[in-house]
């Protein structure tokens, strides 16, 4: 509590200061204000909760785009090997082996677009750091991996399922 009414002596002794060299009476307003780092800190703080409140949503919104993006690319894909697929039913793979291929594929091309978006990351924050201290840290690396791999599997989950029940006389059949 000291330290707050060194402060509080101190404001007022900067207020006494700037009076007197503007030349106020005693009676007139302040026509200046003395500003505390607190109320910077506050400004600053809610600043950077509404930053990270758009990047998050942001976010979002781009892993959303983006899987139904992988998904598409997936149903295409399953579509298009139907026939592959019924080959290799009849020759006795299971389910679970189809649909595991499936979302090894669907988490391959998340992992892609992750190494392309750390790559461009890393050189944003290369530029940034010419004039503010930017950094991208390792574990920051490891979550955006981790997360393109739960978007793959996440959005990949529905096209693999559609192929892993696939009958393999219809598939064979498909044209």
């Amino acid at each position: 509590m000291e330290d707050l009414n060194d402060l509080d002596a101190a404001q007022e002794e900067i207020s006494g200061l700037v009076r007197l060299y503007r030349g106020l009476d005693p009676l007139e307003d302040d026509n200046f204000s003395v500003n505390r780092q607190e109320q910077f800190r506050q400004l600053f703080q809610t600043l950077r909760v509404t930053t990270y409140g758009v990047g998050l949503f942001l976010t979002a919104l781009s892993l959303l785009v983006g899987g139904i993006g992988v998904m598409n690319i997936m149903f295409v894909s399953v579509k298009e090997r139907t026939r592959e697929i019924g080959v290799r039913k009849a020759l006795g793979a299971t389910r679970r082996a189809v649909l595991i291929q499936f979302l090894i594929e669907a988490v391959v091309i998340c992992l892609v677009g992750g190494v392309i978006g750390v790559g461009l990351a890393g050189l944003v924050a290369v530029g940034i750091n010419q004039v503010f201290t930017a950094q991208l840290t390792l574990g920051t690396v490891l979550v955006a991996f981790t997360i393109c791999a739960a978007t793959g599997l996440l959005f990949g989950l529905a096209p693999a399922w559609q192929a892993a029940k696939a009958r393999p006389v219809e598939a064979l059949r498909y044209e």
